[in-house]
């Protein structure tokens, strides 16, 4: 997964935000027209500006329409600034600056770096630009293709981006085995594992640590015919005593659906563990944002009473089959927890999250948030955190609901 610098171009309807999309990236990904209102949903296009790295470029709807159009385009841009690492405010200087401080608010409350681009319209008479705005600007001409170069210089100049480097594992070092659990289903993807599990396995690697990839078979695994299961903890038990006689195997890492047996069967004759263990699911909570916050959701989980209604959302939205984990499996375990019907369960999926009325919800429950990049995660559970409701993940729930024992252990390594 390639992390990204998120640029959002905003600003007044015809300030030419559509004409800067088109000037960066050089080509038409955006419709340039005088007619008011042109943009009608937010374009993406994807880039790299040398030494910044690569981007993704969001051109925005105007803010200021006034019909029920209007504010719905209005809605999503605002949603949109959230996800942005850099607001790049496009105004018109022959217009009043005035109809500009909604975004420089915005910006200003959600900690987002803000440049000022004066466009300045050929064939127009621009007024000049202040020096008592506090924010760095610059006024172009933003049809003209020479001006380009001025713009990336100018935000390479002003744009300091906030780096943050995460390690997966940092006590893992090179040469140490991880143990990767992959039980495929009937929902696995022909010729390619989930983005999780590559993600995870294509970090180890770099590092020179070795992964063991293995599939277990959960439906034998957890089948109450002895004669049906114990081959299958067998195979799983040759592979772990082939793994334990290496003094660098640290960790097994497992999907979150198999935490149950997982957890279970690497316990010793006196259940006590004998290898860490965590799943992909809390791993990629990890990456997106604060693994705390989705641990505190354990705490509001067990406050849940009749009624409350909990929301189980998924960032992706792909075909749904058979025992499918956020459709199926969590649902199942929240009512032979709490009892059939006793907790009101529905469902988000996809990309759009604040449509939903969320004051409803005593309790998000997400998904690891792989189609999403970690801007998007954070805003959505800044908004979450706006509103006091309380989130945990995939991963995390499934091993509470498979005991507090499975649940310690699948936080451990990142404590």
């Amino acid at each position: 997964m390639i992390v990204r610098t998120n640029i959002g171009i905003f600003g007044k309807v015809n300030a030419g935000k559509s004409t800067l999309m088109n000037l960066l990236t050089q080509q038409i990904t955006s419709i340039v027209d005088p007619t008011f209102g042109t943009t009608t949903d937010i374009k993406i296009s994807l880039m790299e500006i040398h030494t910044l790295g690569p981007l993704k470029l969001f051109d925005t709807a105007g803010i200021n329409e006034k019909s029920s159009l209007g504010i719905k385009k209005r809605n999503k841009t605002i949603e949109c600034l959230k996800k942005c690492d850099l607001v790049l405010l496009v105004i018109d200087p022959n217009s009043s600056f005035e109809e500009n401080f909604e975004i420089i608010n915005l910006s200003q409350k959600h900690n987002k770096s803000l440049l000022l681009i004066f466009n300045n319209f050929k064939d127009k008479k621009n007024p000049k630009i202040t020096n008592e705005i506090l924010y760095p600007q610059i006024s172009l001409d933003l049809s003209n293709n020479e001006a380009k170069n001025k713009l990336i210089d100018f935000i390479l100049k002003t744009y300091n981006p906030i780096k943050k480097e995460q390690k997966l594992f940092p006590h893992l070092k090179k040469d140490d085995i991880v143990f990767l659990n992959i039980p495929m289903d009937e929902e696995t993807p022909e010729k390619r594992l989930l983005r999780p599990q590559a993600f995870v396995q294509e970090h180890l690697i770099r590092r020179f640590i070795s992964t063991f990839a293995y599939r277990m078979d959960l439906k034998k695994a957890r089948s109450l015919d002895k004669k049906i299961s114990t081959p299958e903890f067998l195979r799983f038990q040759k592979q772990l005593k082939i793994l334990k006689k290496h003094f660098f195997f640290k960790l097994l890492i497992t999907d979150s659906q198999a935490i149950d047996i997982v957890h279970k069967w690497t316990l010793d004759e006196n259940n006590k563990p004998i290898i860490d263990i965590t799943t992909f699911s809390v791993i990629m909570a990890n990456e997106k944002s604060d693994l705390s916050t989705f641990i505190q959701g354990i705490e509001a989980f067990k406050t849940l009473k009749e009624n409350d209604k909990i929301l189980i959302a998924e960032a992706c939205n792909h075909n749904r089959i058979k025992e499918d984990i956020g459709t199926y499996q969590i649902p199942l375990k929240l009512n032979n927890y709490f009892g059939r019907g006793k907790i009101q369960i529905d469902h988000a999926f996809g990309r759009d999250f604040t449509s939903y009325n969320l004051n409803d919800y005593k309790l998000i429950i997400h998904c690891g948030g792989c189609m999403l990049d970690k801007q998007s995660m954070q805003a959505r559970i800044k908004d979450l955190e706006e509103s006091n409701i309380p989130i945990t993940n995939y991963g995390i729930i499934l091993a509470y609901l498979s005991s507090q024992e499975a649940f310690a252990r699948v936080i451990k390594p990142f404590i």
